[in-house]
């Protein structure tokens, strides 16, 4: 139970993870960096205005943007995010994805573009980006199949509040009539 409350609050479990993480990708990490390291790293550098990959982007909506609810701050940093996808990768990361890359990718930018925080001009801009170089990466095959590009079909966001509902308790239920 106490590993599942850490996996769903994105908590990291030291040992664990590490075995894990080893087991996974082996010594690839290099130089004792795991890839949550690699994530983090990636988003300074987009904050940074260093240019990144469309992999790197995955990593990052996948560490800070589960079940398509963004954390606060990268919301924030998506604008510098897209920016900084715009202006790389040169000819240095412009491998086509796979394709459970690009699925995983495109079904993540249909659930962010879901949510009332997207609603704002910087963040529908910014994931409309990410939608065209996700577009740009993805093989020929499932070009015709990426949701995000009918999602963000639109220029302009869609209509309402771009703050988000306090999400509605529940009543509890008691039951008095057991033997």
């Amino acid at each position: 139970a106490g590993i599942g409350y850490c996996r769903y609050n994105q908590i990291n479990i030291p040992i664990l993870d590490d075995l894990l993480r080893k087991a996974l990708y082996g010594d690839a990490a290099g130089g004792g960096a795991g890839m949550g390291d690699e994530v983090v790293n990636s988003l300074a550098d987009a904050r940074a205005g260093k240019p990144i990959a469309v992999s790197d982007v995955l990593g990052q909506m996948n560490r800070y943007c589960r079940r398509g609810k963004c954390s606060d701050d990268y919301w924030e940093a998506l604008p510098e995010v897209a920016k900084a996808l715009k202006m790389g990768p040169g000819t240095w990361d412009r491998k086509p994805l796979k394709k459970d890359k690009a699925r995983d990718l495109d079904e993540i930018l249909v659930k962010v573009a879901e949510q009332p925080q997207a609603r704002t001009e910087a963040v529908w801009a910014a994931l409309r980006i990410v939608s065209k170089e996700l577009l740009d990466v993805t093989p020929k095959s499932m070009k015709e199949s990426l949701a995000s590009r009918v999602a963000l079909k639109s220029a302009k966001p869609p209509e309402g509040s771009a703050t988000p509902e306090p999400e509605k308790e529940e009543e509890e239920v008691v039951v008095d009539d057991l033997p």
